[in-house]
């Protein structure tokens, strides 16, 4: 897919308050001068007050975002409770006090001074860690309101990650990936990728396809964002995510770490290529140390496919739920009915039905499947509003039956819905 037009506007909507905020505190930390300490104390409320003012701009951007990108890919919005943007400014991302987290500029001009740094190169190096919290503070104001609002629409089960290029390895291979909506975001500092809400993975352009992007780009870019021996084995079929997770975690230096990580326990890409001679032999090696695991495909090849059925879904982290998938691939035959092993696709029929027979019951489910937690919570009734949403998102899928495989209209059938 494309990116939403809704995630690029909020994208450059974030970037300009993020871009406000920093210019301010900047423009602020011009007047500490040479006391480092009764300088800030001189800006500090005015800092301050800055700074939650753009957190509290950044996160009323972020709760209108879900809404409005939700509306846009078609997918059901139904909160249960109202997000209040202001409860995301004041403190830092970790509940730190603002203040105490701003005043790590003081201690780094201190230390840079201490370390021989002349008072202007001191006052740089405040003043640049000041933007660097500046913005950190307020993305993590955006992401938190954004996580916040999935979290009260029970619909959407996670967002899926997109790169705003240029994006760096660690990024890159992270691409596309769907994450539950209570996971957290894993970035580095100013990371700018995005996170779109969704029920399902979402795949189909170089925002979402590792592999898509890095073919994108220019050998020198390739080698400058993944390592030049790293895009070699890349161009020559090896598995980015084995490629870049190894390079990032090292090499595993014991037999249980090599499973537990699927890194390679002897030999390295490097390593290969110098032992090789040529290109044949190379790729034959890294096959034998586990960078070369079958077609590159976006979110890799780990959970494997069934009799052509398409990528197993992960099915959470229950012990049922892995069982039923190593099960899967193992004997290459699923129960068609286990949630667990469903393709997307089929999903989408599977939770609109699972819905739709809720509402009739009057309530609203908490989650889908056999092992609801419905079980264990008190059921909440359906409103007028939400049940008409649910009947609507169900026709959408039996509306779109005839345009999906054969396996989704057989799950149809046995759902009773054709």
């Amino acid at each position: 897919m494309s990116t939403p037009d809704t995630a690029a506007e909020h994208y450059t909507q974030q970037q300009r308050i993020g871009a406000v905020t920093a210019s301010g505190a900047k423009r602020l930390w011009a007047l500490v001068g040479d006391d480092f300490d009764s300088g800030f104390s001189r800006i500090e409320d005015r800092l301050l007050e800055l700074i939650t003012a753009g957190q509290a701009a950044a996160a009323r951007t972020g709760a209108a975002y879900v809404s409005d990108v939700l509306y846009e890919t078609d997918q059901v919005d139904l909160p249960t409770m109202t997000v209040d943007p202001e409860s995301f400014a004041g403190t830092a991302p970790d509940g730190r006090d603002l203040g105490g987290m701003f005043y790590s500029a003081v201690t780094s001009a201190k230390e840079a001074v201490k370390n021989g740094a002349t008072l202007d190169a001191a006052l740089q190096q405040g003043r640049n860690e000041v933007v660097k919290l500046a913005l950190t503070t307020v993305s993590d104001a955006n992401r938190e309101s954004i996580g916040t609002a999935m979290g009260v629409r029970p619909a959407v089960e996670g967002w899926v990650r997109m790169l705003n290029p240029p994006s760096c390895g660690r990024c890159v291979i992270l691409a596309g990936k769907f994450f539950r909506w209570n996971q957290g975001f894993q970035r580095h500092p100013r990371c700018d990728c995005r996170h779109i809400p969704s029920s399902e993975a979402l795949a189909g352009d170089f925002t979402t396809d590792p592999y898509q992007y890095f073919k994108s780009l220019g050998g020198a870019e390739q080698e400058k964002l993944f390592g030049r021996v790293e895009a070699r084995a890349i161009n020559d079929g090896a598995d980015i995510y084995r490629v870049m997770n190894t390079k990032a975690r090292g090499l595993a230096t014991g037999g249980q770490q090599a499973r537990k990580y699927g890194t390679p326990s002897r030999l390295t890409v490097d390593q290969i290529y110098r032992q090789a001679g040529h290109r044949t032999n190379a790729i034959r090696m890294m096959t034998e140390e586990g960078y070369v695991t079958g077609p590159q495909t976006a979110a890799g090849n780990i959970l494997g496919r069934v009799n052509g059925f398409g990528q197993l879904g992960r099915g959470g982290t229950r012990r049922a739920a892995s069982d039923s998938i190593v099960e899967a691939t193992m004997t290459g035959i699923r129960n068609p009915l286990n949630r667990y092993t469903m393709t997307a696709a089929e999903r989408r029929v599977y939770d609109s039905w699972y819905r739709a027979n809720a509402a009739k019951s009057g309530y609203w489910p908490a989650s889908i499947g056999a092992n609801s937690a419905d079980k264990f919570t008190r059921l909440k009734k359906i409103t007028a509003e939400q049940r008409g949403l649910v009947e609507r998102e169900l026709q959408t899928q039996l509306d779109d039956l005839p345009n999906q495989p054969k396996q989704v209209n057989d799950l149809a059938r046995q759902l009773g819905l054709i």
